[in-house]
């Protein structure tokens, strides 16, 4: 079953229990303005608990997943630093708590250039799958613009400080196979085979127990801000949640019966 929901800046689409969100500003190289942000806000709060999806995608139409934000779109003029109406400073602020929080995978496809906020929003996802074509930085302290949507946070854990330290104060921008090397991406695939290659990380995830992965995660961002006593203690408190789930009965019942385990994702 297919389900698709369109917008005026993303495509959205719930297939093979997949939701896709397509970052759909071609000739702009995606780059992100305030209302695709909004759509993507709307996107992940409508579908977080969605019992149909066991993990989320986020690429860009065409060549790009995306240069950043469209500075032209945002400037003093504009609703620039109009707070949500949940206090969030940004919207992208939002977009990256949200993408944090969904207890469910969320992996980012980046071809051709992700920069800036763009580099932004693809750190805060679980998974980064690349292109060989792949340009990946954050090149605005050359416009002396700083980071503002978590690359301070965010950069350091994935790639430790000193290495985070030279991108974000250089500017400069690293190939595939450098992103690769540092941890910053987890696959790099050639161009002419990335959506195949892609599809079948993608796939080969939405198989794995959505339950599980979603209480794995949500231990893993509790241990970046708490001591190893209460992160255990979180942790056993999230696995006697997970017993109770179908698919840790699946995987039970598949070990003793020495077969592959068909999960559910519940």
């Amino acid at each position: 079953m297919t389900l698709e929901k369109n917008f005026k800046y993303i495509f959205f689409k719930i297939e093979n229990s997949i939701g896709r969100i397509t970052l759909n500003r071609p000739k702009r190289l995606n780059a992100l303005n305030y209302p695709l942000l909004l759509e993507i806000i709307t996107v992940l709060e409508s579908n977080s608990k969605n019992k149909l999806i066991r993990a989320f995608v986020i690429e860009g139409n065409s060549q790009s997943f995306s240069s950043g934000d469209d500075l032209k779109s945002m400037g003093p003029d504009g609703v620039k630093f109009k707070p949500l109406d949940d206090g969030s400073k940004l919207p992208h602020h939002r977009v990256i708590q949200l993408i944090r929080e969904v207890q469910k995978p969320v992996i980012a496809l980046l071809q051709g250039y992700c920069l800036g906020a763009g580099f932004e929003l693809a750190l805060s996802c679980d998974f980064r799958i690349a292109a060989d074509n792949l340009k990946i930085g954050d090149q605005r302290v050359k416009r002396a613009h700083c980071v503002i949507s978590g690359a301070s946070w965010l950069l350091p854990r994935l790639i430790g400080f000193a290495r985070a330290t030279e991108i974000i104060l250089t500017g400069r921008q690293l190939d595939a196979f450098e992103a690769e090397q540092i941890g910053l991406v987890n696959k790099v695939y050639p161009l002419s085979e990335f959506k195949t290659k892609s599809k079948e990380f993608v796939e080969s995830i939405v198989q794995l127990p959505t339950k599980c992965l979603g209480y794995n995660k949500n231990m893993l961002n509790f241990s970046q801000y708490n001591e190893l006593a209460s992160s255990l203690n979180h942790e056993f408190k999230l696995y006697c949640k997970n017993i109770a789930s179908y698919d840790f009965g699946e995987g039970m019942k598949s070990f003793k019966e020495k077969r592959d385990p068909k999960f559910k994702g519940k």
